[in-house]
C-alpha cells in the first residue's frame, strides 16, 4: 500500500473545512486537483474516507479513523524539521483569526518576529467578533487565532498571554457629557453600564472602536473603550478612574493538534512575542 505524502496533507487540510471549494481555495489548488488527490487517497486506504452531498462534505468513521493516522504521520514527519532547526512552512498556509483592532496592535509584531525567524512564512489574516473567530476555530475554519475572553471549551487550547481594560473616556478629565458612545452589544459595556450610577441619558451605537475614539475627542460624548484601543488611536482622552472597568484576557486558541511541528510552534511563540 503505497500513499502520497500530498495526498495525506490534502486530506487532513480538507478534513477541517466544510466544503471542497473552501479546501482548494485553502490549499491553493484547483478543485479537480484536489478530487483526484482524495479519490487516490482513498483508492491506497481502501477505504471512503468522506461522505459528499450538495450541502459539503463529512469524514466518514474510517475518515476519522485514518485523520488520526495521518496526523500523526505528518507531526512525525515534520519532526525532521524540528530537528535540524528549521521551521520550514512549505506549501502549507496557516490561517489566524482576530479582532481587527487587536490585529493592529499584534499582528505587527508577530510578523516581524516571524521574518526573522521563519522567513518562508505562509499566513492568512481573517479578522472577525472574538466569539465568531473562536467559532471559527472550533469548526476548523482558522487554525489559531487572538481571543478576547474565550469561553471555555474541551476541544480548544486556550492560553491567556495578555490582558486589557475596558472603561470610559473622556476629552478632559473633569468633563461631563450627557451621551454615551459604545457598542451596547459587547457583554464589557453592559457590565460597564450595569453598574454606572448617573449614566449619561443618551447613547450613540457603534461597533467601531476607532470612531468612538474620534467622536470622544471631538468632544461629542463620553466612550466606553479598551484602553489598547485608545492608545491605538494616538488621540489625548482620558480614562474617568472613578467609573466601572472590565478586565479582558487577551489569550491565543487553538485546536489540540495544531502546534505539532516546527512552524506552527514558532507561530504560537509569534504571537505570544506581538502582545509585548
Amino acid at each position: 500500500m503505497k500513499f502520497r505524502l500530498s495526498d495525506i496533507k490534502n486530506f487532513i487540510e480538507t478534513a477541517a473545512c466544510a466544503t471542497m471549494t473552501q479546501a482548494a481555495l485553502k490549499l491553493e489548488i484547483s478543485q479537480p486537483a484536489l478530487s483526484e488527490s482524495l479519490k487516490r487517497l482513498e483508492s491506497d486506504a481502501r477505504a471512503i474516507l468522506f461522505y459528499r452531498s450538495r450541502s459539503g462534505i463529512q469524514l466518514t468513521p474510517s475518515g476519522r479513523v485514518f485523520l488520526v493516522k495521518a496526523e500523526k504521520m505528518i507531526a512525525a514527519y515534520q519532526e525532521l524539521d524540528m530537528n535540524t532547526q528549521s521551521p520550514y512552512f512549505t506549501t502549507r498556509k496557516i490561517v489566524i483569526g482576530c479582532h481587527p483592532t487587536v490585529a493592529q496592535y499584534s499582528i505587527p509584531k508577530a510578523l516581524a518576529f516571524l521574518k526573522e525567524s521563519a522567513p518562508e512564512y505562509k499566513i492568512e489574516l481573517q479578522h472577525d467578533l472574538s466569539r465568531n473567530i473562536q467559532m471559527q476555530i472550533q469548526n476548523g475554519q482558522i487554525d489559531i487565532g487572538l481571543v478576547i475572553n474565550p469561553v471555555s471549551v474541551p476541544d480548544l487550547v486556550i492560553q491567556k498571554i495578555g490582558f486589557d481594560t475596558v472603561g470610559v473616556w473622556s476629552s478632559g478629565p473633569s468633563e461631563k457629557q450627557d451621551t454615551v458612545i459604545c457598542n451596547p452589544h459587547l457583554f464589557q459595556t453592559q457590565s460597564i453600564l450595569k453598574k454606572w450610577k448617573d449614566k449619561p441619558k443618551k447613547m450613540i451605537s457603534t461597533d467601531s472602536l476607532e470612531l468612538i475614539c474620534q467622536l470622544v475627542s471631538e468632544k461629542i460624548g463620553l466612550g466606553i473603550l479598551p484602553e489598547r484601543a485608545v492608545q491605538l488611536s494616538k488621540l489625548n482622552l482620558k480614562p474617568l478612574l472613578s467609573l466601572p472597568t472590565y478586565k479582558d484576557d487577551i489569550c491565543v486558541v487553538y485546536r489540540p493538534e495544531f502546534g505539532k511541528n516546527a512552524s506552527e510552534k514558532i507561530l504560537i511563540d509569534a504571537l505570544k512575542r506581538g502582545l509585548v
